[in-house]
């Protein structure tokens, strides 16, 4: 059998190990609640971690909102490898896990499409909520993961 075969089914089965054993760890994290509108693919080379508060009342309009905004601008973007949201009900906190093909993917974005697109999620949010608010569940962290190899 060829090694270079070998050594890559080798290391998707990693991957696929890693990914699951995150998700898991991450559930256990976040009994609560954990969604997948289209679940991570375990050959994404970098995960988006966005971290924000959504109290148990907003969780309703926060995956309205995901959805209907974010999720279809998700899809057109080159690279985007899925995304599950996870929210805790203990700590009223919400993660959002987007997986990218690879970093220069993620950094091709223009940043003006994002906040376009950020404009749009917080106004459908402002009305769903009945609030004034600019930012009605304001990101608390955000950051990137990478999987170990």
């Amino acid at each position: 059998m060829n090694f270079r075969l070998m050594f890559k089914q080798l290391a998707r089965f990693i991957l696929q190990s890693i990914a699951l054993t995150s998700m898991i760890i991450c559930l256990l994290m976040f009994p609560a609640s954990a969604i997948a509108l289209r679940e991570l693919d375990p050959n994404a080379g970098v995960v988006e971690v966005l971290q924000m508060p959504v109290a148990k009342e907003q969780t309703n309009c926060w995956r309205k909102a995901e959805a209907e905004v974010w999720e279809p601008w998700l899809e057109k973007q080159i690279g985007y490898q899925g995304r599950e949201l996870l929210w805790d009900a203990n700590r009223q906190l919400a993660v959002v896990l987007i997986g990218w093909l690879n970093q220069s993917s993620w950094d091709a974005i223009p940043a003006t499409s994002i906040s376009k697109t950020e404009n749009k999620f917080d106004m459908l949010l402002q009305q769903c909520l009945g609030v004034g608010a600019s930012k009605p569940l304001p990101l608390q962290r955000t950051g990137s993961l990478q999987p170990l190899l």
